[in-house]
């Protein structure tokens, strides 16, 4: 299947877009296609729409110069494909890193179109919430307006909301209502105190049964289009290998495989590699029970504590605990008989690294083709998916957290520590630094 399909206006603007994509996608399987030098706006929407139509691919991208690109806001979602403006007069105009932006939110847009209508809001509908590629929509409900007063001394009242978390310094999520009105700014820093900023004195949130109802055709459409991108990769091999961490993204991606392996006839083996020290171990047993799919353990927390002890706590520029968790998968793959591929949640969103790779790769660390059927989904829809098919979610979503791991990743955010230590003995976690780790970092 094609992952990219990108179409610009005449062929000198391809050879820029095909040089751009020689260097910053490789290894991705895409083409490009022109309009045949024309000019006119709606002419050009109107061969792009054809050339689009019988297209196969995941991610469809118009790119267009400032003289030929007809609407207001640099990003336009039109049916399932994008328009871009790169910029400059002509797409040849711009450099090879403005290429590369205006194709990265053209693939960005679809996650992050929320319309908002009769007091509920549609996935993938309207116009993105924000410009910005490295922007994730997710839902907040439940216990978060409970915890988001109990942290911040602030909040706004309980039930549903859509948010939109960008990444900064910094991170920050801005909350909608069901009237799409921003009611308030909850600002996560790694360190330091969150805070929130109201914005909206009485906002009104949405109903998230309603809502699941009115996204309920896009959501099939949003999984039937990955487990059909799942099916073409997986046909030549014997069992799917898929990591589950009890988050939401590796759920999800289960769910895939198995939906997948059952039309196929191929076997699933989830895999969780406890590091003594993860917040989704039970989730993640809970997960493989509800779709019947047996769970290898692998214990690598002494092999975590040993590095804690000689290394000290993990950090950005020092992921060590990543190798070893890496170790504990291939162990498994070591063991599987017949071919394997591993099905793994990696999302757009989560970082530039994980964007820029294709959505299917060989993993050159575990020897191992590699499939990513969620990539180009948002937060919101894996959560929704999740809700739908009644697949268990660890009570700390609910609550406010964005990401699940390990209670030592460099990436838990001030918000979550004090999630963690407000309502960790509650939901039985540890915080962080117990007695135990402070002893094992001096």
């Amino acid at each position: 299947m094609l992952h990219l399909h990108v179409v610009v206006r005449a062929r000198k603007d391809a050879s820029a877009v095909e040089a751009t994509l020689q260097r910053y996608y490789p290894d991705w399987r895409w083409k490009v296609d022109t309009v045949k030098g024309e000019r006119r706006p709606d002419w050009i929407l109107g061969m792009a729409r054809e050339l689009f139509r019988d297209s196969e691919a995941l991610w469809k991208v118009l790119l267009l110069g400032k003289r030929s690109y007809p609407f207001g806001r640099r990003v336009k979602a039109v049916e399932d494909w994008t328009v871009v403006n790169v910029g400059k007069a002509e797409v040849r105009n711009a450099r090879l890193v403005e290429i590369l932006d205006a194709i990265e939110a053209g693939r960005a847009a679809d996650r992050l179109r929320v319309a908002f209508r009769g007091g509920v809001f549609e996935l993938r509908a309207g116009d993105p919430m924000t410009e910005d590629k490295d922007a994730d929509v997710l839902i907040r409900w439940g216990r978060f307006a409970e915890s988001l007063r109990e942290v911040t001394g602030t909040g706004v009242p309980a039930g549903s909301y859509v948010s939109v978390r960008v990444p900064g310094s910094p991170p920050e999520e801005t909350l909608y209502d069901s009237q799409g009105s921003p009611v308030g700014v909850l600002r996560t820093p790694e360190r330091g105190e969150p805070s929130f900023e109201v914005l909206k004195e009485e906002p009104d949130p949405f109903d998230l049964e309603a809502a699941l109802k009115v996204n309920s055709e896009v959501l099939d459409k949003v999984v039937e289009r990955s487990l059909e991108f799942l099916r073409s990769t997986v046909r030549d091999v014997d069992v799917l290998v898929v990591p589950v961490s009890g988050g939401k993204d590796s759920a999800v991606s289960l769910s895939l495989a198995v939906k997948a392996a059952d039309e196929l006839d191929l076997d699933v083996l989830a895999v969780h590699v406890d590091t003594g020290f993860d917040l989704g171990t039970e989730t993640a047993l809970e997960v493989c029970e509800a779709l019947g799919v047996d769970m290898e353990k692998v214990d690598v927390s002494g092999d975590i504590k040993r590095g804690l002890s000689t290394k000290g706590l993990p950090t950005h520029d020092d992921r060590w605990c990543t190798g070893v968790k890496l170790g504990g998968v291939k162990r498994v793959l070591k063991d599987v008989e017949g071919e394997p591929v591993l099905v793994v949640g990696d999302r757009d969103a989560e970082s530039r690294r994980r964007r820029l790779r294709p959505p299917e790769h060989e993993n050159r660390i575990l020897s191992v083709r590699e499939v990513n059927p969620i990539k180009g989904w948002s937060a919101a829809e894996v959560l929704m998916t999740c809700f739908r098919e009644g697949l268990p979610l660890s009570p700390l979503y609910e609550l406010g957290f964005y990401r699940l791991g390990c209670s030592i990743c460099p990436s838990l955010t001030a918000w979550e520590r004090a999630l963690l230590e407000r309502y960790g003995d509650e939901l039985g976690f540890e915080f962080f630094l117990d007695d135990e780790l402070e002893d094992l970092v001096g």
